[in-house]
């Protein structure tokens, strides 16, 4: 018998690491981080030019195998993007897991991207794969369980405790703060996550103004993504307490 995968698909620069770490802290899940990233850019059918080498175990029938074996000894939590599985969501893929969402206002999650990846795709960008994957599980009769990362970050309490309530397992308190360090589970992606590293629970969010969006690149990404953003934030958890 198998325990439920329960999945948080995200974009790039959304807190999704920090949501990540809180879920390790708890201690009931096995928590991986992005597998489908080795897929996305290093698989032997992998969707990005970004990087020349094919890692071994990048396949999608590897990864799924590892996350099945995985789900065979205790609850599994997948963190990944949403950009990286979107060739791969059929129905016999979507029907392994449970599907949670984290968004971001593309306004400070583009620049941020744009920081480390001043060439991203629209696809990295990643908002169309996200509704993509929104919209297949509201046709496969699931109502979508979205977090906005303002929301976890100005009040995580509330916020982690509807989650928890929304997927069925218990919200535990504890889990809000951790001790920083850089885990292994990074390794791969380590220059993303320094920040998440340093710290000891969610951050506020910033009380200034989103940066400038800086080049054409950013500016035409974000004319594309902040309606699909302002679509998904009306879908959001908790959006009848507003």
């Amino acid at each position: 018998m198998s325990h439920r995968m329960l999945a948080l698909w995200t974009v790039p620069r959304s807190g999704s690491t920090a949501f990540e770490r809180m879920m390790m802290e708890r201690g009931d899940h096995t928590v991986v981080h992005e597998p489908f990233s080795l897929h996305y850019y290093f698989g032997p059918d992998r969707r990005s030019a970004r990087y020349d080498d094919v890692r071994a175990g990048s396949s999608p029938e590897a990864i799924l195998a590892d996350l099945d074996a995985a789900a065979r000894d205790r609850p599994v939590f997948v963190k990944d993007m949403a950009a990286h599985v979107r060739d791969l969501a059929d129905a016999p893929f979507l029907a392994r897991f449970t599907h949670t969402f984290l968004i971001r206002d593309p306004a400070w999650a583009l620049p941020s991207l744009a920081e480390h990846w001043p060439d991203f795709t629209d696809e990295e960008a990643g908002y169309e794969a996200l509704a993509s994957l929104v919209g297949a599980t509201t046709d496969r009769g699931s109502t979508p369980v979205i977090v906005d990362s303002d929301d976890l970050r100005s009040d995580p309490e509330p916020t982690v405790r509807a989650y928890c309530g929304a997927v069925g397992i218990p919200y535990v308190a504890e889990a809000l703060t951790w001790a920083p360090g850089m885990l292994a589970e990074w390794d791969l992606w380590e220059e993303w996550h320094r920040d998440v590293a340093e710290s000891r629970g969610f951050a506020p969010p910033s009380t200034e103004p989103p940066p400038r969006l800086g080049t054409q690149r950013v500016r035409d990404a974000y004319e594309r993504c902040a309606p699909i953003y302002e679509r998904l934030l009306g879908l959001q958890l908790g959006t009848d307490r507003r």
